[in-house]
């Protein structure tokens, strides 16, 4: 593995196709033909070689938590995505593979006629070993391209313990990467190219019909209210920016107002980029105060959790955690729980405690969750666990299953702070220890 530039990492040392008839770009995580750091770094490579590019996009019924909320919410996406890359003169190949009986290996087979493969560089869930299968298949280079975040991810060499030491580290850099992003022209079309590989035509009138026909988790149903693609994602935006964002510094924690942003999931699935969305809270007319909260979150939160999950295999358990919480969870283990809910009590939202309830059932409903909420959710459940152990497995599976921005170094780095992750040692009590303690009581406090 050898990092070529500060985002683009070499995975392999192969020769390329001397005989290529394209470059192919497999695009994964950054479900966009703009701002995006892989797709350019395809285009230049194809022009370079002078050699036309091909987007190949697909979507497995197999994959942890598939189901109808996460396939509806992807397929929302494509028809759009095909339009932007035929006006950009890039054929763009979308397989949705519905069940065992499908064809496999697809990307292997594309790669046979192709110079190289460039695809994203995503550090959680599928994605690594995704990329690390594909390296052992292809006979050509493999290159993984960083368009996670603003400050490329190459640019700390280590795990960040917290905000406070990520964030100086960020300013003093950020200047330099908080600009519009240049997106890069093809010189040579492929749209009229021949690739040996299914193409499934997706559009808004046959979703429904394709999700149905998918292997996958059918009881987890669409969102009635937030939709994919990057169309519905700059109107979320749009939105935000001119109606919540003004008010946002008092409105983000009051989850009975529409008063966040809600665009986590656009954020996950690559319909937006990070980038474009600071850029627009930058630009904007809003307050100083509710800009500088906002870009806190997107920026330093989220460039942290990025930062834990790329440095630290472990991201997904709690030998992530340092090591004062694993002293505290072992003084703590045999506490007296107040009570003890099933998972499947909780999945049904039958605890309780009412906020609690209510959090979950807006989760199970919707495929989003108030973060200020969201956290008084996971620690509630540390309390009604045997364990700990058993406390994160609930935390990743209900969250992962239901949210819309699940699967991601956010989500991860928020259950883990439940348990200490990002946090420093609080006030010593039953069950938590020195883990920062909330309670539904004055936590409700705060909300209508």
């Amino acid at each position: 593995m050898k990092q070529i530039n500060e985002r683009v990492r070499l995975l392999n040392e192969r020769d390329e196709n001397e005989k290529a008839e394209y470059v192919l770009y497999w695009m994964q995580m950054f479900k966009r033909a703009h701002d995006n750091h892989a797709l350019k770094f395809a285009i230049e490579q194809a022009n370079e070689r002078k050699l036309p590019l091909i987007v190949y996009e697909g979507l497995k019924f197999y994959y942890p938590w598939a189901s109808d909320r996460f396939h509806t919410y992807i397929l929302e996406g494509v028809e759009e995505k095909r339009r932007a890359f035929e006006k950009l003169g890039i054929k763009y190949v979308f397989f949705l593979q519905k069940d065992k009986h499908a064809p496999k290996q697809v990307v292997a087979k594309i790669a046979e006629k192709a110079a190289l493969i460039v695809t994203d560089d995503f550090p959680c869930f599928i994605i690594p070993a995704h990329n690390a299968a594909i390296v052992e298949k292809a006979k050509i280079p493999v290159y993984a391209v960083d368009s996670n975040g603003i400050i490329p991810l190459s640019l700390f060499e280590k795990e960040e313990y917290a905000a406070r030491t990520i964030r100086p580290k960020i300013n003093k850099i950020l200047d330099k990467y908080l600009v519009p992003f240049e997106d890069a022209k093809i010189k040579i079309k492929s749209l009229d190219l021949k690739i040996d590989c299914p193409d499934t035509e997706v559009n808004a009138s046959n979703i429904k019909k394709l999700v149905a026909e998918c292997d996958i988790d059918h009881a987890v149903k669409p969102s009635p209210i937030y939709h994919g693609g990057t169309k519905n994602g700059r109107k979320r935006l749009k939105f935000f920016v001119e109606n919540i964002l003004p008010d946002y510094e008092t409105t983000r924690n009051k989850p009975e107002v529409d008063g966040c942003s809600r665009l986590s999931s656009y954020l996950h699935f690559g319909f937006l980029s990070a980038l474009e969305v600071a850029l627009a809270v930058k630009e904007s007319n809003a307050p100083k105060a509710s800009k500088d909260a906002y870009l806190e979150e997107i920026i330093v939160r989220r460039e942290l959790s990025y930062n834990f999950t790329h440095h630290n295999a472990k991201y997904d358990s709690l030998e992530s955690l340092p090591e004062w919480a694993h002293k505290t969870m072992r003084k703590h283990i045999k506490d007296e729980r107040p009570e003890i809910f099933t998972h499947e009590q909780m999945e049904k939202c039958e605890t309780y405690d009412e906020l609690w309830n209510a959090t979950q059932r807006e989760m199970n409903e919707t495929g989003e969750v108030h973060n200020y909420v969201r956290m008084l959710w996971g620690k509630l459940v540390i309390q009604w666990t045997k364990n700990y152990e058993e406390a994160f497995a609930i935390l990743e599976d209900l969250n992962n299953k239901y949210c819309l921005d699940g699967r991601n170094p956010n989500s991860y780095a928020g259950i883990l702070w439940c348990f200490g992750k990002h946090d420093r040692p609080w006030m010593e009590r039953e069950i938590f220890g020195q883990m920062r303690y909330m309670t539904s009581g004055s936590t409700g406090k705060k909300l209508d």
